[in-house]
């Protein structure tokens, strides 16, 4: 403890107000579910996980349903896929500043990686090994590996050719990646980046968390997915993060599970929301 009384783990400031009304649409359905009186199933209900499935398929990952998890914010289903790993966690420096929270709550070293000079969002590969193997010198346990394809602070989206070659260095050293992909589908157009999720390059390696509280829903509304590699490997994964989100009590209320469904399933309201927003 601090002189204070603050323990290790550190928040950054608030996330800025989105500033755009609640869709008519989506208000409506929130009003429709807040009368359920059943609970929401950890890891959410079938209507949700389907439409989650959707989302990631028309995006081109295979989704199965046992392979997808929902959770109350993404802050949330962070922390119960690093408790479930185990292990040390690294992040591309920077990074956004609610990522290392999650794991310093749970006593995990996290260590951070030099960025390439072109983008932010991944590591740089010989960087990423040096310090690979160095927490191991030191007796550390890396396992995970978080980056984002569409970076928060930097605002850059890594070329592919500069992702793959990170995903290989991490792939190869035995860690499991996580692809923070909540800012994707706001990519300014014009820009002639191509975005390309590490899923698409490594689909048997890396799960994919999507933080709906951005471009789809409000912050009153927190709600996340995660999309994990469809094989036994990724099944037990997903099992183990449902048994963390279960035990802490991370349940969707039934008008945010709603809602929540309610963008996955990417109406005409919804994708018209927001391609003007992002243009």
């Amino acid at each position: 403890m601090d002189p204070v009384g603050r323990g290790p783990v550190r928040y950054g400031p608030p996330l800025p107000d989105t500033g755009l009304p609640v869709l008519p649409g989506l208000a409506a359905v929130v009003a429709g579910a807040a009368g359920r009186a059943a609970a929401e199933p950890p890891g959410g209900a079938p209507a949700l996980l389907e439409a989650a499935r959707g989302y990631w398929q028309r995006r081109g990952l295979l989704a199965r349903r046992a392979h997808v998890t929902a959770a109350p914010g993404a802050a949330p289903l962070l922390h119960a896929i690093t408790a479930a790993l185990g292990g040390a966690v690294l992040v591309p420096r920077p990074c956004p500043a609610w990522w290392v929270p999650q794991a310093r709550l749970l006593g995990r070293d996290v260590f951070h990686v030099p960025t390439p000079a072109e983008c932010g969002g991944v590591p740089d590969p010989y960087a990423l090994l040096e310090t690979v193997r160095r927490v191991r010198d030191e007796g550390g346990d890396p396992r995970l590996l978080v980056l984002s394809v569409a970076d928060d602070p930097t605002g850059t989206v890594p070329p592919p050719e500069v992702l793959h070659e990170a995903v290989e260095a991490a792939a190869g050293e035995g860690l499991h990646i996580l692809s923070d992909e909540t800012w994707r589908d706001t990519v300014h157009p014009g820009t002639g980046t191509v975005l390309f999720g590490p899923a698409e390059m490594f689909p048997d390696l890396v799960t994919v968390l999507t933080d709906l509280t951005g471009a789809y829903l409000p912050p009153s509304l927190p709600a996340a997915c995660a999309r994990f590699p469809t094989t036994g490997q990724g099944e037990r994964l997903a099992a183990r993060v449902l048994d963390v989100l279960t035990a802490t009590g991370a349940t969707l209320a039934a008008p945010v599970a709603a809602a929540a469904a309610y963008v996955l399933d990417e109406g005409p309201e919804v994708t018209g929301r927001r391609a003007a927003a992002v243009a």
